[in-house]
């Protein structure tokens, strides 16, 4: 399986068989949403939360069976898609684990190794994301492994108000897409999918959240969009997925970055991230998460015309992603002085 949709299916049943996985999301987090209330899966709010009130969670269930219904009906046969499928099931069944009874964070770590790596053995870094072809065979396993829990992390860590996970998620699709449309990709099936799964979510989760997608969305997510990088096939393709995602791999770093620094134990709750501190200052939840998605399907969508009209994507994403962390850096700093002024420290 590769990064295309290669399958000889009439586009009628293809956009049919997308139609199905958006209202498969759409149904099975309503009745997701209705069983958690009744057996009181919920989360309840803390110190460091975002929400004031008790909201179910889990319905990630939702998000990760509706991407593999699609995969699974509209995909060709394969050792790689099974290890795709493998993967996005195992990310999500762990997240639900941690969703219904919290696991310790070296457990947590050492599930989402065994999660990626049969992402990891399908796909492992391609020469699309590699300056070289030499890597040893084992090391490029490694890579997509490390790459693997790196987005499930990324997607986890900044799941903390309504709507910014399903909608960062849609936003590196649909520069995925972009990218097709444009002829640096061919039209890619997870990425469609993957879109059309997390439409079909957000409706419940934004503006107002009356479900949460949990650890079991955010892991299905992350995997998911791990694999759709590593399905690249031009290193253009994977500039465009890579300047997407920035936003939310620089605000996962960065933060950790700042944490050591200031030497903060890792391992506890905090509410250092970007997004969280727009929250803090006085941003609603929909215009943060609305911001980081225009950000990330702003800068995937730049990064694909300028390939397309001028052949300099690798430049444009590299400099994008610059660009990402300079305004990453300002805008922490700059709301990090606000809320010290405001006392919120």
């Amino acid at each position: 399986m590769s990064g295309g949709w290669e399958t000889s299916l009439p586009w009628a049943v293809r956009l049919a068989g997308l139609a199905g996985v958006l209202l498969l999301a759409v149904a099975g987090t309503a009745l997701w949403r209705r069983w958690a209330l009744r057996r009181g899966i919920l989360d309840l709010p803390v110190a460091r939360s975002s929400h004031a009130e008790p909201v179910p969670r889990g319905a990630g269930v939702a998000i990760a069976l509706a991407i593999l219904l699609g995969l699974v009906l509209l995909g060709e046969d394969s050792d790689r898609q099974d290890g795709l499928l493998a993967s996005i099931a195992l990310a999500a069944m762990l997240g639900l684990m941690d969703d219904l009874r919290p696991l310790p964070v070296v457990r947590k770590l050492a599930g989402q190794g065994l999660a990626a790596l049969p992402l990891a053995l399908a796909f492992p870094l391609p020469s699309a994301l590699l300056p070289f072809d030499d890597l040893p065979p084992g090391l490029t396993v490694l890579g997509s492994l490390g790459l693997g829990v790196l987005f499930m992390n990324a997607w986890n860590f900044m799941d903390g108000i309504n709507g910014i996970a399903a909608g960062a998620a849609s936003a590196v699709a649909l520069a995925g897409l972009g990218a097709a449309a444009l002829g640096l990709a061919t039209p890619g099936l997870l990425a469609a999918a993957l879109l059309a799964a997390c439409l079909g979510f957000l409706p419940f989760n934004a503006p107002r959240a009356r479900v949460f997608m949990g650890d079991c969305g955010s892991h299905a997510l992350g995997i998911a969009l791990a694999a759709l990088l590593l399905q690249s096939r031009t290193p253009a393709e994977a500039g465009v997925l890579l300047a997407a995602a920035a936003p939310f791999l620089v605000d996962v770093l960065g933060t950790l970055v700042q944490r050591a620094r200031d030497r903060e134990p890792l391992g506890t709750a905090h509410r250092r991230h970007l997004y969280q501190r727009l929250v803090r200052s006085g941003y609603s939840h929909g215009s943060v998460a609305a911001a980081y998605a225009a950000w990330m399907a702003g800068n995937g969508l730049v990064v694909a015309m300028i390939e397309a009209g001028t052949g300099q994507g690798i430049a444009a994403a590299i400099g994008v992603g610059l660009l990402t962390l300079l305004a990453w850096t300002w805008l922490s700093d700059r709301t990090e002085r606000r809320l010290a002024g405001q006392g919120g420290g």
